[in-house]
């Protein structure tokens, strides 16, 4: 967890309520009820490609910020984690809460 100075950005409130799912499943050590632990979401970046300063690889890296219950900014990163990770963490997400994740049905 790294703290961050960051500006909100336009991020729809949708997207960073599924962000704030895959901060759950993927940090679940973040949500301890201390003051540091995530309230909200507050932005994303995703890097399609980024070189790795140690092995010259280039992983894919999504970045979610956050904010705390203390009001302080920080984000995690995730290396090589693209949309399939995310569709995979949003899985477990669900069938974790119990929601039911089946398209089309009514």
């Amino acid at each position: 967890m790294s703290k961050i100075n960051m500006t909100e950005n336009t991020t729809s409130k949708s997207t960073n309520e599924l962000f704030m799912r895959v901060l759950q499943v993927e940090s679940p050590e973040l949500f301890d009820g201390s003051d540091d632990q995530p309230v909200r979401v507050v932005g994303y970046d995703y890097s399609p490609f980024c070189v790795c300063e140690t092995c010259g690889d280039d992983p894919e890296m999504l970045t979610i910020a956050f904010e705390t219950k203390s009001g302080e900014r920080y984000s995690e990163y995730y290396d090589y984690f693209g949309l399939p990770n995310i569709l995979e963490a949003l899985g477990k997400w669900d069938k974790q809460y119990g929601m039911d994740n089946e398209i089309g049905r009514c």
